[in-house]
Parts: structure tokens; sequence; C-alpha cells
């Protein structure tokens, strides 16, 4: 099959898909309406301040002359724009850039162009806020450049229905990035130290979050947790994707690296049996190392924190702070929200303190 490129105007390959020249219905093709308004948001985004959208792929048939386009990958793109387009689809306030930029004549109280002294249309520089916003309520300019925004389409030619579906099965034989890996996107002045922490032997010998969590974003995304937990408490948040904007644009090379000698510090400290190893799993490992930074600034000797774990697993944790105990907490099951994440620092930070206080005084 010889695969033809061809380069439309969106709003010629809108009106294709709209006169069904381009089809969307291929049998084995996903329904379209899979994004959620965050992606459509995205996508319409991206044409708008001319950014670069990957080819649309299509698989040409031709039966008895007639020949039909259809849809391989990117349904999804195609069918939000042309619901953006056609279904006054509206884009929704949760958008991080959502300035965008244009150029716009001047004009006089006629509505006339105004000119300088050689007779040149005045032009000037805005931002338009495109929150809320459908098609209909776009500048014209702006409807311009969506209208003449050049997609790439790659089609495979001379193809009969089976090979039409493999071509399906082929192209969407992928996964989408999950909530952590696309978080860690918005960390991009520290992922390459957020990395190189994730090679410390602490996530060898003491972490014990799944194989999984090593490859889907998770350890990335407990390493940017622990930075926010130690060095800026307040700033934790529940939305990870919040957290690590806020740590782009305000942490610090120090943060990373005093971490990375923190889970140093840690790993040399305690005794990496399966019992303290299931305490620093996925869903409390940034907690713990929390309380092991605060236990740092005790003045006291670093393996003192591996008998207080000791202590801890041996019915330690059922003694009551407040009311509560450990178990009580942990069975929570919104564990990323900020209130139970703090709780549960809150919790093993004054569990310490009763501990060196009154369970070694009495020793």
């Amino acid at each position: 099959m010889k695969i033809r490129k061809q380069t439309y105007s969106l709003d010629q390959y809108l009106k294709l898909m709209k006169a069904e020249n381009i089809r969307t219905d291929q049998e084995c093709q996903r329904l379209s309406g899979q994004w959620n308004p965050n992606m459509v948001n995205e996508l319409i985004a991206t044409v708008l301040t001319d950014n670069y959208i990957p080819p649309i792929i299509l698989g040409e048939e031709t039966i008895n002359g007639i020949t039909r386009q259809w849809i391989i990958d990117g349904l999804q793109r195609s069918s939000s724009l042309s619901m953006f387009r056609y279904a006054n689809t509206k884009i929704t306030k949760n958008l991080d850039e959502y300035l965008v930029s244009y150029q716009r004549k001047i004009l006089d109280e006629s509505g006339n162009p105004k000119r300088d002294e050689q007779g040149e249309v005045v032009w000037e520089s805005v931002k338009y806020d495109i929150r809320n916003k459908t098609y209909n309520q776009l500048p014209e300019e702006l409807k311009d450049r969506f209208n003449g925004y050049q997609i790439e389409v790659a089609i495979h030619q001379n193809c009969d229905t089976m090979e039409i579906s493999k071509l399906v099965r082929k192209y969407n034989n992928h996964k989408a990035m999950n909530q952590a890996q696309r978080a860690f996107t918005y960390v991009d002045a520290f992922a390459k130290e957020i990395r190189e922490i994730t090679g410390n032997r602490f996530f060898l010998d003491v972490y014990s979050g799944s194989r999984q969590a090593k490859i889907n974003g998770t350890v990335e995304r407990t390493v940017g947790d622990m930075v926010l937990l130690c060095s800026y408490p307040n700033k934790y948040r529940k939305d990870t994707k919040q957290g690590f904007k806020w740590l782009n644009e305000n942490g610090t090379m120090d943060d990373f690296r005093k971490l990375n000698d923190l889970l140093t510090r840690l790993t040399a400290s305690i005794e990496a049996t399966a019992e303290t190893r299931a305490l620093f799993n996925s869903k409390n490992a940034y907690i713990f190392v929390a309380a092991f930074k605060a236990f740092t600034e005790l003045g006291r000797n670093d393996t003192e924190f591996d008998g207080f774990l000791k202590w801890f697993m041996g019915g330690g944790k059922n003694t009551e702070i407040d009311g509560k105990v450990w178990d009580s907490l942990d069975i929570i099951r919104s564990t990323k929200d900020s209130s139970v994440v703090h709780g549960k620092v809150d919790f093993l930070v004054a569990l310490m303190d009763r501990y060196f206080t009154e369970n070694k005084k009495a020793a």
C-alpha cells in the first residue's frame, strides 16, 4: 500500500468530513467523544496558536470506481475540531495558556482602517482570552487563523475493508499518558533532577512500590511530592499538576540536592526488612520521608529513626494522638488529599516526639 501525503486547510478538511467524503464511522474505530474537555481545550488552543498537530491517518478504499476515505488515526482530534467549528462547543475555563496573540487593524471613528502618513494601514497586537468562547465568539482574525490552519494527512491507498480494520488496530495500539505522567510535563525545569533522584538507592532498597509504579510516572510524582512536603509543605496539593507547576516556577536546584542527600541518609540509617519496606509504598513513602526530614532536625543520630520505625511497627502505631491512631488515618480513601497527607505527617511527628520523650525515657 502506497502512502500519499496531503495538506489541507482545516476549513477544507472539516468540510470534507461534513460532506462525508472523509468518513468517521469505520466499524472498528472507537466512537468519537472519548476526550475530556481539557483535552479538547488544548487541541483548539494548539490550532489557534498555530502549533503542531500530528498528521491524521486515512485509509482509502475504492469499490466499483467509487473512492471513500476513512479516518484510521485522529478521529478524536477531527471530531473535536468539527464540534468546535459547527456545533457551538465552548472552550472551558480550565486552560493553562488562554491568552492568544494576534494582529488587527486599528479602526477610526467611522469603522475604517486608520492609515499613517505614508498611507499604510496601522496595525496593533492584542491578546484575546479564549476561555468560555465558542467559534462564533472568536474575533474574525482568530476565525481566519482556525480555518486556515494547515493540517497534514497521510493516506494509505488501495485498501480493502479488512486492511483498513487492521490499520485501525495498528495505529490505535497505544496508551495515552496517565495523570502522573502528564503532571510530570509541568515540572520540566527540574525533570532531569527528578529522574536522577529516581536512581537513588532508596528506590531500589527501601521503596516498595510496584514495578509498574516505576514505569508509569508514579515514582516521579512521588519525588516531586517529597520535595514539596520537605521544602514547601504548605504548597503540597492533591492536584499533582498544580503542585508541579508551582514547583517548576518557585523551586531551586538546592531543593532537589537536599532531597537526594536526605534519601541517601535514610537508606543508610534503617534496616530495610520486608516490614519496613512495606511502610515506604507508593501511598506513604513521601509521608515517611517527610517525617524523617522532621526527625533530622531533632539533632539525633540517624540510626535512631530505625528504632522508631521498629517501635512503630511493633505496636507504637496504635498509640493515640489527639484521639487517632495510624490505622484510622491510613484507611481514608482520599489518600492524596492535602488534609489527609498533612494529618499523617503531623501524626508521625507527634508520635516521634512521644517516642523519644516518653518511651525512650521509660526504657
